[in-house]
């Protein structure tokens, strides 16, 4: 088993549980460790901690009260019953995991060689990538799309997407910064991979570009590239929903 793990960062709602499916297959085809992060609202807690907040039921009408300890109670019981889940589908699979709870991504606790996987079921994503994350970042998009690194220089990076792309079975697309970036993926991924280039500073271009692409998932290998972050966000989440 590879010491790396698969970190993978997830609100607690009930639709995560699917997205728990497809990132536990994906970390035993890495053979990695699987650490489901379950990234806590603030906005949500904030709320809560206001005098005036309830919950109003969508069929009923009725109201009840919410307030900070209901919320965090939420987020146990579901922390539980992904335990449980994970439990069912992981007994006859040679794939180790493991539940934890985060107030946000800039304090999830990462090392260089794991990789952090973001998916949101409601696909409302931070406008700002993560802070302080010392590895790739991996945006969970559409199923059957292909991988598509974002390459902003360093061999690591294409290695890593090389290495998921491989095991993943999915076709490899890299885009890179400028023409020094193009040669240096082929130089690692040899001619067969298709690359592409795309101005690092142009949002706009590469958000086109990635849309255009449909991807499945978007690697990227220098996570706090803000125009790298917004226009992969701008590929992967529903056309409907906003950024943060």
């Amino acid at each position: 088993m590879n010491s790396a793990r698969l970190l993978v960062a997830l609100p607690p709602e009930e639709t995560a549980l699917a997205l728990l499916d497809m990132a536990l297959a994906m970390a035993e085809r890495l053979e990695r460790e699987m650490v489901a992060v379950l990234v806590e609202d603030r906005r949500l807690l904030a709320a809560a901690a206001l005098p005036f907040t309830r919950i109003v039921s969508r069929t009923s009408g009725g109201e009840r009260e919410f307030d900070v300890a209901a919320t965090e109670r939420m987020i146990r019981v579901f922390a539980e019953r992904a335990r449980h889940h994970l439990a069912e589908v992981t007994r006859s699979r040679r794939v180790r995991w493991r539940i934890e709870t985060s107030r946000g991504l800039e304090t999830v606790s990462a090392g260089a060689d794991d990789v952090v996987a973001l998916a949101t079921p409601s696909g409302l994503w931070p406008e700002e990538p993560p802070a302080r994350l010392p590895c790739p970042v991996l945006l969970m998009g559409r199923p059957g799309g292909p991988l598509v690194l974002v390459h902003r220089g360093g061999r690591a990076g294409l290695e890593l997407a090389r290495e998921v792309a491989r095991r993943t079975e999915l076709p490899l697309l890299v885009i890179a910064a400028d023409e020094r970036g193009a040669a240096e993926a082929r130089a690692v991924l040899g001619q067969e991979v298709r690359i592409e280039t795309c101005p690092a500073d142009d949002v706009g271009r590469l958000a086109e570009r990635l849309r255009a692409l449909a991807p499945g998932l978007v690697l990227i290998d220098a996570c706090e590239d803000r125009a790298a972050w917004r226009a992969a966000v701008e590929a992967v989440r529903p056309a409907a929903q906003p950024l943060l």
